[in-house]
């Protein structure tokens, strides 16, 4: 799996840029407002869709690898959640919170698991399991802190942007290993 990871490195890269651009954007969002709230879910499905359309990509990488399943979890999780949040959003805007949570804890253990797969292979991966710790972390925040609605792009702004930087971490770490594979 690390290896078709690897050579995939770009792809993670990718997914580093929209996760630190959405965070930077909903952290400069004006105040939450009812109509406010709407744009930010809209904003949030199109993350939503780009990610889990570039994780598909990644997934169908290592399709038949130890770690496939997990990717393509995370892939299906942040694709259907943007497409939800399309299809209602006033609905979503209502649940913007959970439904956020319950999002970023499925991605997270979603990428936890990806990383033990990935630790048969590469010993001292530190970027993927702190991903999918903060993702966790802040899941489980959003779901249990009920008066968290206000403060909403308080929490998810920074989530955002530190999931990126992990990403970025590991996008930079696979793009050594490509080298190294290319020339031994």
């Amino acid at each position: 799996m690390l290896a078709a990871l690897a050579v995939n490195w770009v792809l993670l890269l990718l997914r580093s840029a929209i996760a630190m651009t959405f965070g930077v954007v909903v952290l400069v969002w004006p105040g939450l407002t009812p109509v406010s709230v709407v744009g930010m879910v809209l904003l949030f499905g199109a993350y939503a869709v780009a990610d889990g359309i570039v994780a598909m990509l990644m997934a169908r990488s290592v399709k038949g690898l130890p770690g496939f399943g997990s990717l393509l979890f995370e892939a299906v999780v942040r694709m259907g959640t943007g497409v939800l949040a399309f299809a209602s959003p006033a609905s979503m805007a209502l649940a913007l919170r959970s439904v956020f949570g319950v999002w970023a804890l499925l991605s997270g253990i979603a990428a936890l698991s990806a990383a033990v797969a990935l630790g048969r292979d590469l010993t001292g991966e530190w970027p993927l399991p702190v991903a999918g710790a903060l993702s966790v972390f802040f899941g489980a925040l959003l779901v249990l802190e009920a008066g968290l609605f206000l403060e909403i792009p308080w929490v998810i702004g920074p989530y955002s942007v530190l999931y990126g930087f992990t990403l970025l971490a590991l996008a930079l770490r696979l793009r050594q290993l490509a080298f190294e594979i290319a020339y031994p």
